[in-house]
C-alpha cells in the first residue's frame, strides 16, 4: 500500500469476520452489486481499526492484501481463531470462483501477514458452504453447511459436526445424536461451553419454526451431546421469525440476533426476516425486541457481527428493505450499544476522497453520560484520508458516540477510562458470518 493512499472497501456479502484484539478482520466474499467477471480473482483480507488508544488510525481500515497475502477468491465460508497463542485465523470451506483452485483450509498468522496452507492430520471432511464455526480451547467446531451449486435444488445438505484442532492440527469427529439434522444459514453462540444454534434452513426452502415456538438446539462442547429447548414469548408478535443470512452475538447473557432473510417457493423475491433486531435471555428461554434508540435500523442479510465489551459491529451486506433495495451491497459498519437502556446506535461512514479527516458528532442527551457510555466532543481536522459520519435512528434522541479522535481525544481525557471500560468489558467476544443462501447475484445463478 502506498502510503498516505487510503483504502475504502467495497460492498461484501458472503464474507467472514474475525475479531483479534482490537482489529475486525474481514476475509473473501463477494461484491454483490458485480457480476462474476467482474470479481476480485483473489481473496480479500483486510481489517478495521477499533483500538480507542490508536488516535492517528482509530476507525480506518487496512488492505492486508496489498501486502503480499493472496487468497482465492472464496465465499460463504467460515473463519475462526486458533494456534497456540490464538493469534491465527484458519479460513474454513467455502466456494471459489474458479474450481482449479481445490485448497479449501487456510492459516492466516496475524502477527506476520503470513498465509498458508496447513498440514492436518485425519480424514479432512466434505468441502461445504454456508457453515459456521465456534472456537473453545483451541478447537473449531464446525456443523452443518451445505455443497455449492449453481442450481440450489441440488444442493446437499450435511448433519455433520467437525471439530479441527488448531493446536496439534488434526481433524476429530463430534457426536451428531439429536442434532438439528441437516442445516445450513443459521447462527452459532456460544454460551458457558454450550452451542446455541439458531435459525437457518434444512433444505432449499425448509426453515426452522420461528413463530409460536422457536426450537433451540444445544450443544454441550464438554458432554458432547445435543438437546433441544423451546423458546417462547410474552407477546406473539414478538417472536423473530424464520430467517437464514442473520448474525448473533453474546452480551450479558443475552443473543442478540440481527437481519436475515426469508422466502419460500412462492415468493418472488427474498424478504427480510419479520424482526431485524430481537434478543433471546439464555436463561429464560424468552425472546423479546429490544429498545431501539430510532427503529429505522437497516434490513440486512449476509452480513457479519462482531462484539467488542456491549459495542456490536455490523459490517458490509444486502440491504432487504424493499424490493428496490433488494440485494444492493453494503459497505457501511453500524455500531449498537448493548449497555443502554434504550440501545443507541449509529452508522460508521467512511470515504477516501479528501485529505483530512473530520468527525460530525451528535451531543450526548444527557449532561452526564452513565458509566458504560461514552460521549465526544468536536475535534479538529487530522491528515488522513478518511470521513467519519455518525448517523442516528431517530431525530428526537441522539447517539452517545464512543470515538474519541486525536487532539479532541485529549481535551476530554477524563472520558478515557469510560472509552477503555467500553471495549474491555469481560463478557464474551464474538461474530458469526451468516450464511450464504439463495441469492439471485451472479455467482450463484451461473
Amino acid at each position: 500500500m502506498v502510503y498516505g493512499q487510503k483504502f475504502i472497501p467495497e460492498p461484501h456479502v458472503f464474507h467472514a469476520a474475525v475479531l483479534i484484539d482490537y482489529k475486525i478482520y474481514f476475509i473473501g466474499g463477494n461484491d454483490p452489486n458485480k457480476t462474476d467477471s467482474e470479481q476480485n480473482p483473489e481473496g480479500e483480507i483486510f481489517y478495521f481499526n477499533i483500538d480507542p488508544n490508536d488516535n492517528e488510525n482509530l476507525f480506518s481500515w487496512v488492505n492486508i492484501q496489498s501486502q503480499g497475502v493472496k487468497l482465492p477468491h472464496t465465499f460463504s465460508h467460515a473463519a475462526d481463531i486458533g494456534g497456540v497463542n490464538q493469534d491465527s485465523i484458519f479460513i474454513i470451506g467455502g466456494a471459489h470462483l474458479d474450481e482449479k483452485d481445490t485448497n479449501y483450509l487456510y492459516r492466516f498468522d496475524t502477527k506476520t501477514n503470513e498465509l498458508s496452507v496447513p498440514v492436518i492430520q485425519g480424514m479432512a471432511p466434505p468441502t461445504r458452504m454456508g457453515m459456521k464455526t465456534i472456537n473453545y480451547e483451541g478447537k473449531i467446531y464446525t456443523f452443518g453447511g451445505r455443497t455449492f451449486n449453481t442450481d440450489p435444488s441440488k444442493s446437499i445438505y450435511f448433519n455433520q459436526l467437525d471439530i479441527l484442532d488448531t493446536i496439534n492440527l488434526n481433524w476429530q469427529v463430534g457426536n451428531i445424536v439429536n442434532s438439528p439434522g441437516p442445516l445450513t444459514g443459521y447462527t452459532a453462540t456460544l454460551v458457558n461451553g454450550i452451542i446455541y444454534y439458531i435459525g437457518g434452513r434444512s433444505s432449499e426452502y425448509v426453515f426452522p419454526p420461528m413463530t409460536d415456538v422457536c426450537k433451540i438446539f444445544q450443544y454441550d462442547i464438554v458432554g458432547d451431546k445435543w438437546s433441544l429447548k423451546k423458546a417462547t414469548t410474552a407477546d406473539a408478535d414478538t417472536m423473530p421469525g424464520s430467517r437464514t443470512g442473520h448474525s448473533a452475538v453474546l452480551y450479558n447473557g443475552k443473543i442478540y440476533v440481527y437481519g436475515g432473510s426469508y422466502y419460500t417457493s412462492e415468493t418472488a423475491f427474498d424478504m427480510p426476516a419479520k424482526e431485524t433486531f430481537a434478543m433471546l435471555d439464555v436463561v429464560t428461554l424468552v425472546w423479546s425486541i429490544p429498545p431501539l434508540n430510532g427503529t429505522d435500523i437497516p434490513a440486512l442479510a449476509y452480513h457479519t457481527a462482531s462484539l467488542k465489551g456491549p459495542a456490536m459491529f455490523i459490517s458490509f451486506g444486502a440491504h432487504m428493505e424493499s424490493p428496490d433495495t433488494l440485494y444492493q451491497g453494503s459497505n457501511s459498519t453500524y455500531v449498537f450499544f448493548l449497555s443502554e437502556p434504550i440501545i443507541g446506535w449509529g452508522s460508521i461512514l467512511l470515504s477516501g476522497t479528501t485529505s483530512q479527516k473530520t468527525s460530525t458528532v451528535m451531543p450526548p442527551s444527557t449532561d452526564t453520560p452513565s458509566s458504560e457510555s461514552v460521549s465526544a466532543s468536536p475535534q479538529n481536522t487530522m491528515s488522513k484520508s478518511v470521513i467519519v459520519g455518525i448517523s442516528v435512528g431517530s431525530v428526537l434522541v441522539v447517539l452517545i458516540i464512543f470515538v474519541v479522535f486525536s487532539i479532541a481525544y485529549k481535551r476530554i481525557k477524563r472520558n478515557q477510562s469510560n472509552i477503555k471500560r467500553e471495549f474491555s468489558h469481560p463478557d464474551g467476544q464474538s461474530q458469526i458470518p451468516p450464511d450464504d443462501d439463495k441469492h439471485p447475484s451472479m455467482y450463484l445463478q451461473q
